[in-house]
């Protein structure tokens, strides 16, 4: 008896662990999709969505789990994409590069996994989360 109660505080002790060696490092892949050009039927409901872009679709495998599904934020990503602030106070270009680059240690880069044209498209969809143009 008494050692099954040693061996259970040294498993809770080590459940405990304060160690950061005990955490797993998190890489880009744990959250983003590969990329691809194509829509695949079994990720997203077209008959629900047959008009979805190319960058909506990129939202939504890569960016809307942090960042809402409306660009509104989430837990991970607070900030609002859609005001007219944030809107009129980024270039593409900006977002581009934070996209391409990332922002550590909490968005990662998706130069690896995007190309070009699809943060491009990327870039796209952020911009119809702002106002409509005037």
């Amino acid at each position: 008896m008494v050692l099954i109660r040693i061996m259970l505080a040294c498993l809770f002790m080590a459940a405990c662990s304060s160690d950061p060696g005990d955490l797993r490092v998190w890489t880009p892949e744990d959250h983003a999709q590969s990329p691809d050009t194509q829509v695949d039927p079994n990720r997203v409901p077209q008959k629900d969505r047959p008009d979805m872009t190319v960058g909506e679709l990129l939202w939504q495998r890569n960016c809307a789990r942090c960042h809402g599904t409306d660009g509104q934020g989430g837990r991970e990503a607070q900030i609002s994409l859609s005001s007219v602030e944030w809107q009129d106070g980024i270039s593409d270009a900006t977002i581009a590069r934070t996209i391409a680059e990332g922002k550590p240690p909490t968005m990662p880069a998706f130069a690896d996994l995007l190309s070009p044209q699809q943060i491009a498209e990327l870039v796209e969809h952020v911009r119809t989360f702002g106002p409509p143009s005037e």
